[in-house]
């Protein structure tokens, strides 16, 4: 390696290929040596898996301390998003690095792109082993060493093993339990259950809206609320703020002065992984058809961070957060600002330092020197900040390996869905307090045959008590915008009674039913800015 270069994370598939055609067996076999040591570590030591999984949500401080605490570090709607996850990372790579003989592991990154309109599997094989190499796979579940919660859906004892799509993982009462038993038992073939779990996420980035085929070849409509989309389009985001979250992105949009723009964060995207891998199901015709009582951990904040893709998903989107600011000339200290005319730039609650206590009040400014709690630096005293961690090559010694996304400079990947977004339906008056868990939202039309037929999604990653969520409170009835591509229009159907609007109707997804309640008003054909 030159003098100029430094260490890459580079695609797991790129490592996985490698390993299986026999020219690099040891830099796949030490990230499972690695992760595998770190799991084993009690919860007591810092360095453990337990204790850096807790950081994200539950329990929050690590084993042995009061709880609840009410809060976590984690930050989501905010414009710390990106920059808190990057130092999440950095955290547990540290831990990863001081196992004996794997001082050179990076975490890579899940390319979750790569295979993007293949038949091939979305998910790399290593993720859905049980085993690697004949021993217990680190990287395809955790068993939990330390117990949090009693007696509520999101509790988890010792012992238990994270699970993914199909299965559920809701074992905190007595009648989830019961529930959860008979709803696994359906599923007891591993290769039946990494079929599904990756149909489900081929569907979560590919979907299209459900139009009968026309029969002349006519394409079916763009549809930008596709995760592949979604990730696209993010890195058109015109700066920082509106790119880093979804609080910042539908305050865009709500003010947008132009119907060729439509803001998407990163969050977004993000967001859809973690229900796709966790409990949501799409069918490959895009209309909602989920599997009842799944309930995977990626999908509940509360304990995404114990499943070991978390940090394989996060990675990707740090990837695709070095990307955009490689596209936007943001690599370098001080290239990164923080737009204080959007919402998501403000702390929306007290945000606690590390013993626990207040910080900082509702309505503080959030700044590039805003410190990241819990991730301190190696004088044991300071916080890393945001100014820390800007420049990932210079400051922090990892570039990235190539991915998908390093094409979109050069026309190689599927373009953004050409032409105007000219309707955006405000979906408002959304109580997160009255669903347990993560949800979806999601928009329907009618086709011209009067079939409800879904336009547009939101998916909404939430926690399962959210009552213990000092970051959730002051966000518990949000606004939702959802766009729907100018190609789409002409299929659906106006309104009987006003053919310049259309009649939509919202259904929410919970991971145990769809309800719809209540029909939205009419909506114009093109909607006013």
């Amino acid at each position: 390696m030159s003098r100029n270069q430094v260490p890459k994370r580079e695609s797991l598939q790129a490592i996985e290929y490698r390993y299986y055609y026999g020219t690099d067996k040891a830099t796949l076999q030490n990230i499972v040596k690695a992760f595998r040591a770190v799991q084993a570590l009690p919860p007591s030591n810092p360095d453990s898996y337990y204790c850096i999984a807790g950081y994200h949500g539950e329990p929050f401080r690590g084993i042995g301390e009061p709880q609840p605490w009410w809060g976590g570090y984690c930050h989501h709607g905010d414009v710390l998003f990106p920059l808190w996850h990057r130092a999440y990372l950095l955290r547990l790579e540290n831990a990863l690095r001081k196992v004996p003989g794997c001082d050179s592991v990076r975490i890579p990154f899940w390319d979750e792109l790569i295979n993007y309109g293949t038949p091939n599997a979305p998910i790399p094989a290593i993720l859905t082993s049980p085993q690697f190499e004949g021993e217990r796979n680190p990287l395809y579940s955790y068993s939990l060493q330390g117990a949090f919660g009693k007696d509520e859906r999101y509790a988890k004892p010792v012992g238990y093993e994270t699970v993914r799509y199909p299965l559920s993982g809701l074992v905190g009462t007595a009648e989830d339990k019961k529930e959860s038993a008979i709803h696994n038992a359906r599923f007891v073939s591993q290769e039946e259950r990494v079929h599904i779990l990756n149909a489900n996420v081929a569907n979560w980035l590919s979907g299209h809206v459900d139009i009968p085929d026309d029969g002349a070849g006519t394409p079916r409509p763009k549809d930008v609320t596709a995760v592949h989309e979604r990730f696209l389009k993010c890195l058109q985001a015109p700066n920082y703020t509106v790119f880093s979250n979804t609080t910042s992105q539908n305050d865009y949009n709500k003010r947008r002065t132009s119907r060729d723009t439509i803001a998407v964060a990163l969050e977004s995207p993000h967001n859809s992984i973690h229900l796709a891998v966790g409990g949501f199901y799409q069918k490959g015709e895009y209309s909602a058809s989920p599997i009842i009582g799944a309930n995977g951990d990626m999908g509940a904040n509360e304990v995404a961070g114990f499943d070991p893709i978390f940090y394989l998903h996060h990675c990707f989107i740090d990837y695709a957060f070095w990307t955009w600011q490689k596209n936007h000339d943001s690599t370098t200290v001080g290239s990164i600002k923080f737009d204080s005319q959007w919402k998501g730039t403000q702390t929306d609650t007290s945000l606690p330092v590390p013993d626990g206590e207040p910080q900082m009040p509702v309505g503080t400014q959030l700044t590039l020197d805003t410190p990241l709690y819990p991730f301190q630096k190696d004088d044991g005293t300071t916080y890393f900040t945001s100014n820390d961690l800007v420049d990932i090559k210079g400051q922090l010694g990892y570039d990235y390996g190539r991915g998908s996304l390093d094409g979109i400079n050069e026309g190689v990947l599927r373009g953004i869905p050409p032409g105007k977004v000219p309707l955006i339906q405000k979906i408002s008056g959304i109580d997160r307090r009255d669903y347990a868990g993560s949800f979806v939202v999601r928009l329907y039309g009618y086709n011209t045959n009067g079939d409800r037929v879904e336009v547009g999604r939101e998916a909404v990653l939430s926690r399962l008590k959210l009552s213990e969520c000092a970051n959730c409170q002051n966000s518990l009835v949000e606004e939702y915008f959802i766009p729907m591509h100018e190609d789409l229009l002409p299929y659906l159907a106006k309104d009987e009674g006003d053919d310049t609007k259309y009649r939509t109707i919202v259904g929410i997804q919970t991971y145990d039913h769809e309800e719809f309640p209540r029909e939205r008003s009419k909506i114009p054909v093109v909607m006013p800015l």
